[in-house]
């Protein structure tokens, strides 16, 4: 690498300047510049002039050349420096302005889907809620033989109960406690242990513990059933339990979820939030008075202006 051809153009990345800096050997310069110095001193007592000028001259030579790379060596930290600064800057502008562009492109995006987003939402909850009154008057008064209607959100999100399901139904021999008042079967780890000791037997035997005392046990032939528990109706939270602030502080809100979410109550919501206004642009409560000095006056004209 040419460290002084690198050095005269006006610019180069913090990357190429670290890289010409690592390619500078001082420590190779300075040896070859002592080897000379001792070779000055040994013509100096054994070579003719001649010789002690060309030592001489190769010896300048070499300690420009060292205070070059000196020079060299300095000015390229100076310049890594500023470079590194410089490209700091640089990746914060791109990262900010990438950033801006982002934040820009959502804000948009507020501006434009969320009043669309939550007006349609505001519809569903007005049908949903008609649905679910009409629902409410024909379960009322069924005709012969129909089944009851039902509520059209719990229809989509809600989960009916179930009664007690088998999955499977086996007779096996198993191994159980002799004195226990029900049935209760050893762990697996047990079976097959007892199965080993007390092969083609019905009776046996366990170490109770510590106490160094016999647990009895039987070999028995009971119903092994698979089975899923009954399960309870389940009803999720209603997603008129939602809010949909305004868009803006002080508009209204396009839906304010009420205490109860009933039906009728979300419809008379509805209602209420279709007869509000959105807040003024200065609430007549903030406004102050006082009283200035002429010459104090300007700047509030100014922002009056403005």
């Amino acid at each position: 690498m040419d460290i002084f051809k690198l050095l005269r153009r006006p610019s180069n990345t913090s990357s190429d300047l670290r890289s010409a800096l690592a390619a500078i050997d001082l420590k190779a310069a300075e040896e070859a510049t002592e080897a000379l110095e001792a070779e000055r001193k040994r013509v100096l007592l054994d070579g003719s002039d001649k010789d002690l000028a060309a030592v001489e001259d190769r010896l300048a030579a070499a300690y420009r050349h060292t205070e070059r790379l000196e020079a060299a060596r300095d000015e390229l930290e100076r310049r890594i420096e500023a470079a590194t600064v410089a490209e700091t800057q640089q990746d914060r502008a791109a990262q900010y302005a990438s950033a801006k562009a982002q934040a820009d492109a959502a804000a948009k995006l507020l501006t434009t889907k969320y009043p669309a987003i939550a007006k349609d939402f505001t519809a569903l909850l007005k049908t949903l809620a008609e649905a679910a009154i009409a629902v409410e008057e024909a379960n009322k008064n069924l005709p012969e033989g129909a089944a009851p209607l039902m509520d059209p959100e719990f229809a989509v999100r809600g989960k009916l109960g179930e009664p007690e399901k088998t999955i499977s139904q086996e007779t096996v021999d198993v191994w159980c406690y002799s004195n226990a008042p029900d049935i209760r079967v050893l762990p697996p780890e047990k079976q097959a242990e007892l199965n080993a000791r007390f092969r083609g037997a019905n009776q046996g035997s366990l170490p109770s513990g510590s106490s160094g005392g016999m647990t009895s046990v039987t070999r028995r032939r009971v119903v092994k059933r698979t089975y899923v528990p009954a399960q309870h109706t389940q009803r999720p939270e209603s997603i008129a339990r939602l809010e949909m602030p305004g868009l803006k502080v002080g508009d209204v809100p396009f839906w304010k979820a009420p205490t109860y979410s009933n039906p009728s109550v979300v419809i008379a919501t509805l209602e209420q939030l279709a007869t509000m206004t959105p807040a003024p642009a200065i609430n007549p409560a903030d406004v102050r008075t006082e009283y200035l000095d002429p010459s104090d006056a300007k700047q509030a004209e100014e922002d009056v202006a403005a």
